[in-house]
């Protein structure tokens, strides 16, 4: 007893010394740290809640050996007592890890983006990057080895081409037409004059450093608005490069949800995420596995769907529906949430639908939702989210719920990707005299969707829609979250078309809810002509690239 470790225990020199490498400061009572593996980090901080001492103290003398090296054993040990063996959950978030998932399709970076909480994501975005250069002698799509390795492959490679080639071909001649609407000789930066900042074009420039600003800042302006408009016929196997920082329980859910998949893409890439993380923290993702009751509900909830809404036709909708709740409504409305994602009908249209249907019809619903639960570790899905205060359905494009999506503070749901719902094409494409061609890539894109389905891909017939097909999702959110929101997707530099279904959202809502207008006080309704919506956020970028010195030559590519 005389030697047990007690709080009070000051660190000895030597133990001080063995800490610094991996301390920004031993001394401190704040500290950030370096050079452990994440795993000794999870392992060291997990002891929080049960070591009489502090951080400092349990890592020199339990996480370290003799020589001061850290002991990675020990803290895979730690890890997998208490997170395996024990279930302790909240532990499998102390160790963070960093990830670069390459070549991956755009539909994949959705499933992968969907997982909420625990893991921030970054990935390549189709409206700053052009796709019209091949890579090692391919354009930049996936096609699936099970749809490569069927009758269908070749067609599906064959579509592929000739959307990107289109694209490709268009590349230039819009980037021309947004070059006639903002001359290089109109578009101006902010410089410092005199202490002041102002708006300055070509003529007004000082130097060498100013012009480079000014025309990497024009070339990406006009290149973000080629961008924009043209992606309307990148496909959802468009490949994306996504970079993401998570912690343990998030990557553990990410490699279930990801084996779980229908999609043959998505199993694969378990797989490889599940190596790549066995460097890094093996332990905390040594637990995840197929998840078999969600995929036994999900196959329950498609049939049951299937048999409820598969031959009624769907009822046009607005582009954005405020859904009216209804107290004595609110069971309809969950069960309306639970077939939601299965179908392609508008919560409103299926409302209607299960609010006819006799209660043992009902009760099915809900059961088969809930399917059967043998621990608390398996949990239903979203639709048990339901009862936010505010409930938006939209139909938008595949392009404009890439960008909306990203939002964590809510709940979505969303349809699978499908041809069904309808298409939009920019009005700039017909005025570079390619409206034909476009309307061509939809045509035979929806064809190749109709033979995967027939053919039984009916998820791998996601990879064959386009950017701007439509897809309906809902969203879930109490007012904060709106306000947010909507202040930020409306801003001038966003893209047009989710500015307009941004804009709706707070118009709607606040024709209901007059007085909440303060709390979006800052939405912008403005309809900002031309396309070219970044031309004053690369104006302020120009400006601070000066007053660093440091300038982004891939930018002006």
């Amino acid at each position: 007893m005389a030697n047990k470790i007690k709080r009070s225990d000051e660190l000895t020199e030597r133990e001080r010394g063995l800490l610094e490498p991996y301390l920004s400061d031993v001394n401190a009572n704040v500290f950030t740290l370096e050079k452990f593996n994440p795993e000794v980090i999870g392992g060291a901080l997990a002891r929080y809640s049960r070591a009489p001492t502090g951080f400092k103290e349990t890592v020199a003398r339990e996480f370290l050996n003799p020589d001061g090296t850290p002991n990675d054993v020990k803290g895979s040990q730690m890890i997998d007592r208490v997170v395996n063996k024990y279930g302790d959950d909240s532990v499998a978030e102390l160790a963070v890890a960093p990830l670069c998932i390459e070549e991956i399709s755009n539909l994949m970076t959705k499933v992968i983006e969907d997982c909420r909480i625990g893991g921030s994501p970054i990935e390549e975005s189709t409206r700053y990057v052009l796709y019209d250069v091949k890579k090692n002698g391919k354009w930049r799509y996936i096609c699936p080895d099970n749809i490569k390795e069927s009758e269908l492959g070749e067609k599906f490679k064959a579509n592929m081409d000739f959307l990107f080639e289109t694209y490709a071909e268009m590349v230039e001649p819009m980037q021309d037409l947004f070059r006639k609407r903002l001359t290089k000789e109109a578009f101006e930066i902010e410089v410092e004059r005199n202490g002041h900042i102002q708006k300055a074009g070509l003529s007004k420039l000082k130097d060498e450093n100013e012009i480079k600003a000014h025309r990497i800042a024009y070339n990406f302006t006009i290149r973000s608005a080629a961008c924009d408009v043209i992606r309307c016929i990148l496909p959802a196997c468009t490949q994306a490069n996504v970079g993401l920082v998570g912690n343990g329980r998030f990557y553990s859910g990410l490699i279930s949800k990801l084996m779980t998949s229908d999609l043959f893409e998505a199993n694969q890439l378990a797989n490889s995420i599940r190596k790549a993380l066995n460097t890094q923290i093996p332990t905390f993702i040594k637990r995840a596995d197929k998840n078999l009751y969600v995929a036994e509900n999900h196959q329950a909830m498609h049939k049951l769907s299937k048999e409820l809404f598969d031959l009624l036709p769907i009822e046009s909708a607005a582009e954005v529906t405020l859904l009216e709740d209804v107290v004595e409504d609110q069971y309809i409305n969950l069960l309306s949430n639970m077939i939601f994602p299965y179908v392609r009908h508008s919560s409103q249209q299926i409302r209607n639908v299960i609010r006819q249907l006799p209660d043992a019809r009902k009760k099915q619903i809900f059961e088969t939702y809930i399917g059967s639960r043998k621990s608390k570790r398996d949990r239903p899905g979203r639709a048990l989210e339901y009862g936010y205060p505010i409930q938006f359905d939209i139909l938008a494009g595949f392009a404009e719920y890439r960008d909306l999506q990203r939002h964590r503070m809510l709940t979505q749901q969303r349809q699978d990707l499908g041809i069904e719902l309808g298409y939009s094409v920019p009005e700039e494409i017909a005025e570079i005299n390619m409206d034909k061609k476009v309307h061509e890539c939809f045509g035979r894109t929806e064809s190749l969707h109709r033979d995967l389905k027939r053919a039984g891909f009916y998820q791998e017939a996601q990879y064959a829609t386009l950017f701007n097909h439509f897809i309906r999702w809902n969203m879930g959110m109490n007012l904060r979250e709106l306000g947010h929101f909507a202040e930020l997707r409306t801003q001038k530099a966003g893209h047009p078309k989710y500015r307009r279904t941004t804009q709706m959202m707070a118009k709607l809502y606040l024709q209901r809810h007059p007085d909440m207008e303060p709390a979006l006080k800052f939405v912008d309704y403005n309809d900002y002509d031309g396309g070219i919506t970044r031309a004053d956020q690369e104006a302020r970028t120009a400006r601070k690239s000066l007053a660093k010195g440091v300038f982004d030559d891939q930018d002006s590519i």
